[in-house]
């Protein structure tokens, strides 16, 4: 699923906004839950200690009722009880039969507590307390980490959706250029139309189909840089002939010391722009002469079916020094050159005919693109 475009600057401080508001949420539900907890503990110690010191004179019986009351009745945490020998003798909130088990995985986490009983300035150890953390210390342990994990998750996704934005007001910004560039462009061109047609028979028949095959090539590259972000014009064919096209026109503009292999296997139907996927095969052969230079070298296009349809066009060349850089807008390796040449073929190929655009392999040896376009299910 493509999400460019599907943000912007409103839908990201929407995003934030509402990202704060639930932390905070979270966090005020939070803390009150513990103020409350804390509240009810601290009430009842108060309460203990108010009735043990309002009755000095309390015998064993009654303090016991109250220790039982007050304090075991509300133990929310595991808890057993053992004899000076460790056998266990009582236990409260513990899912386990074997007590014993369950003793030493307490002491494994927390120490015991003896039980010692003083005669004087005697004193007997007659057992030991042995506990485990209650769910409320539980949940305060985890909440660092809790917390820690959702604030990650809520910048990663912000800056995730940062970067989508940003890059999807790149693309507005040379889809805008282009189809400017091609607006500004049409008047002079339709001009020169007219000034052709008013040389014609003062100059040459071949001067004048040479002027008229550029012109007529000219408004084909503007009619090209018009389409840049409107929904292309699918139609499902095998693309040979369109390749085929491609590859003629960039033959006949080639040095005479350029060598085309063209090794041409049936295709599957695809859904296509017919304009679109030749420009970008075409962008992909200038790649390759330019790569070549004045130098001879050889160019070969490959269409085969895997699945998928393929055209694969390959350039002895002098290779690509920065891989995935070259899809960036604005990388180029040519002294006037824009930039512009393999971004608009990524995108011709992935966003409009969702298919994959991947340089396979480059080096000293020279480079090869591969173009695949999924074949139409019927």
């Amino acid at each position: 699923m493509n999400l460019r475009g599907k943000f912007s600057s409103r839908a990201l401080v929407i995003y934030f906004l509402i990202g704060i508001g639930i932390i905070g949420i979270i966090t005020y539900v939070y803390s009150n839950y513990l103020i409350q907890k804390i509240k009810r503990e601290t009430e009842t110690t108060s309460r203990i200690f108010a009735k043990y010191a309002s009755g000095p004179s309390m015998d064993e019986e009654a303090l016991l009722e109250l220790v039982f009351q007050e304090v075991i009745q509300r133990i929310d945490f595991p808890v057993i009880m053992t004899d000076a020998d460790g056998n266990p003798t009582s236990a409260k909130n513990v899912s386990t039969d074997d007590l014993r088990k369950a003793v030493e995985e307490l002491d494994k986490n927390q120490e015991p507590i003896p039980i010692i009983i003083c005669y004087g300035l005697d004193s007997t150890l007659v057992g030991h307390v042995h506990y485990g953390l209650s769910p409320f210390t539980k949940s305060l342990q985890i909440l660092p980490f809790v917390e820690t994990v959702f604030l990650i998750a809520f910048l990663f996704l912000g800056f995730w959706g940062y970067l989508i934005y940003r890059k999807s007001e790149e693309e507005k910004i040379w889809n805008s250029l282009a189809r400017e560039t091609a607006h500004q462009l049409a008047t002079p061109l339709s001009s020169l139309g007219g000034w052709l047609e008013a040389f014609k028979g003062k100059i040459s028949e071949d001067m004048y189909h040479g002027i008229r095959e550029d012109a007529q090539r000219m408004n084909e590259v503007l009619e090209k840089f018009s389409r840049i972000g409107l929904p292309p014009r699918l139609v499902e064919r095998e693309p040979i002939e369109t390749i085929k096209k491609s590859v003629e026109y960039i033959k006949r503009r080639a040095h005479k010391n350029i060598e085309f292999h063209e090794k041409f296997k049936p295709l599957p139907v695809i859904k296509f722009d017919d304009i679109l996927l030749g420009w970008a095969v075409e962008n992909i052969l200038k790649n390759g002469l330019d790569a070549i230079g004045s130098r001879k070298g050889k160019i070969t296009i490959k269409t085969y079916d895997a699945g998928d349809a393929v055209i694969e066009i390959s350039d002895s060349g002098k290779g690509v020094k920065k891989g995935k850089e070259i899809f960036k807008p604005g990388y180029t390796t040519k002294r006037y050159g824009w930039g512009l040449g393999l971004v608009l073929t990524k995108r011709i190929v992935e966003d409009y005919h969702k298919g994959k655009l991947i340089l396979k392999k480059t080096g000293f040896r020279g480079t090869t693109f591969q173009i695949l376009i999924p074949k139409v299910d019927k």
